[in-house]
């Protein structure tokens, strides 16, 4: 028993880093926030409503003036998956090779998961951006869910886990005896919704040059539940099988730990439209943005907090622990902070496009995320420069209709070897197709979809764990994951005119009025005179 306690503590310090980021998932800010999005994967030079999200200095290029409301509604699938393959064990002081452990041995019953597998459906990600557009400026409004994760469940718990359980058993058996089976309960749930709310505006400074910006609010909610219990171990040492079981009591995990907080980020860029400079460039945007986040914290709130005594007195729990005295738990070990810094990126973002043939239009995006200069208490290391970069296509078939195809490739910037489990951060391939339709001039329904596939990574690791005698494991560590999403958008603009507008329009119509009426009286005078001059004597 002490053992496994021992090789937890242990597994503990080498997955500490990791363990700290199951209460928050630190892929950043989803960039699926609108139809139009979802459609093309490249919105970095927009001038429609979206442009609230993507690229505020473009809301002033925007073709007509009035109030837009834009709405948007996403269906979001996710599955991660990953395996842990512990294929061979050393024992330092008495093998001079590794050997195959004794759940790779043919006694052993295979009961280990193929898979440690998540999913999880989001039946609505909204999005809602209003613009309020005048003649040479714009002011907006843009509501978001910057990233969630909702109910997702590891069904079969974590693999690592499972590593340090056998580590710590395998390395007691005496020689002869054999492993059977091995049985236990385990599960890890997380829940996360953060909610974004920017307003902002843009001003066009000449007919070539825009500038826009805005301040981000964002609020954070999580909730990370980890349980394992029932540890049953089968085992033969030639004298008949024996059951093993572990007593929950001293085994058993059961955490839950939410988090809440409040961050916010700034948000500056320019939209240049090189068309008046040069005639030849027509067609031409290009768009740059950055976004910057100052360290945002989180408030831990610990709700149950029950791990064997020796894991809790290693400290490397206190992850899980928010600063207070534990209530009715008992904490030996400090209380923990109450604080987790889950801070933002600061990103660059630029974007170009081009209309080629007044029907086909060239979008291209890129994002430089700077990961590592940031404050995730010493996390921010994990990380070197991430970065997305896409492309895609509109075909403007009629004023009425547009076709979209996207691509975008991902790349977190996380190092290798500091993947976790539940939070692999893996690069990805996505693709997206979809439709614009322009019912009128004042109502626009976008459709989309687009499906992101991450690459497989596979990992090979060695982890020296001491409890007993020296021992070195030897992992093999495979990733996978895949998203979908399908999205469908509404834009409808209002159009109200001002009173100096409808005095205008007033005149204009007075005065074409009074032009008819003296256009006819000429013409009733011409008339007459010809009339005359045609019965005059010859």
């Amino acid at each position: 028993m002490k053992r496994l306690l021992l090789t937890l503590i242990i597994l503990f310090v080498s997955a500490a880093s990791g363990l700290s980021s199951e209460l928050h998932q630190e892929d950043g800010i989803l960039s699926n926030h609108s139809a139009e999005y979802v459609r093309s994967l490249n919105r970095n030079t927009s001038t429609d409503p979206d442009a609230a999200f993507y690229n505020p200095a473009g809301l002033a290029f925007m073709e007509g003036s009035g109030l837009y409301i834009s709405f948007s509604s996403q269906t979001y699938y996710v599955k991660k998956s990953h395996s842990m393959d512990f294929y061979a064990l050393q024992k330092l002081d008495s093998q001079e090779i590794p050997s195959r452990p004794p759940h790779k041995q043919e006694w052993f019953r295979e009961c280990l998961p193929d898979e440690y597998m998540a999913e999880l459906t989001a039946p609505s990600l909204p999005g809602v951006d209003i613009v309020w557009k005048d003649d040479t400026w714009a002011a907006f409004l843009d509501i978001a869910v910057m990233q969630a994760a909702i109910d997702m469940t590891y069904r079969n718990g974590l693999a690592v886990l499972d590593w340090g359980t056998l580590l710590s058993e395998e390395t007691a058996m005496t020689e002869g005896t054999h492993l059977i089976q091995y049985n236990r309960n385990a599960m890890a749930i997380r829940n996360e919704m953060y909610v974004g709310i920017t307003i902002g505006g843009a001003c066009e400074m000449t007919k070539w040059i825009s500038f826009g910006g805005g301040i981000r609010f964002i609020n954070a909610e999580g909730d990370m539940k980890i349980k394992m219990s029932n540890i049953t171990f089968v085992e033969d040492d030639g004298s008949g099988a024996t059951f093993k079981p572990m007593p929950d009591e001293e085994d058993s995990w059961d955490v839950d730990t939410e988090t809440k907080g409040f961050g916010f980020g700034v948000i500056a860029g320019t939209h240049i439209r090189p068309e008046p400079l040069l005639s030849l460039l027509k067609g031409l945007d290009f768009s740059f943005r950055v976004e910057y986040y100052p360290t945002m914290k989180l408030e831990k709130n610990t709700k149950r907090f029950l791990i064997p005594t020796l894991i809790e007195k290693s400290g490397k729990a206190n992850i899980f622990k928010d600063g207070s005295d534990g209530k009715e738990m008992e904490y030996s070990q400090g209380n923990g902070s109450k604080y987790l810094k889950v801070t933002y990126p600061t990103t660059l973002n630029f974007g170009l496009s081009y209309l080629l043939f007044d029907w086909v239009k060239i979008l291209t995006s890129l994002q430089i995320s700077l990961r590592s200069m940031r404050d995730l208490d010493g996390r921010e290391k994990d990380y070197a420069m991430g970065y997305q970069a896409g492309g895609g296509l509109e075909f403007i078939l009629n004023p009425k209709i547009t076709l979209s195809l996207g691509y975008l490739y991902n790349n977190f910037g996380i190092k290798p070897d500091k993947r976790t489990e539940a939070d692999p951060l893996l690069n990805s391939h996505q693709v997206g197709c979809g439709a614009a339709f322009h019912v009128d001039e004042n109502l626009v329904i976008n459709i989309g979809a687009f499906y992101q596939y991450f690459i497989p990574a596979t990992a090979y690791t060695t982890e020296y764990v001491n409890v007993s005698e020296p021992t070195m494991s030897y992992l093999r560590k495979d990733y996978e994951e895949e998203r979908y999403s399908f999205s469908a958008g509404i834009t409808y603009r209002w159009v109200f005119e001002s009173k100096e507008k409808k005095k205008e329009n007033k005149e204009e119509i007075k005065s074409e009025k009074v032009n008819k009426v003296k256009s006819n009286k000429n013409s009733t005078s011409s008339g007459s005179k010809n009339k005359t001059n045609s019965v005059m004597p010859m």
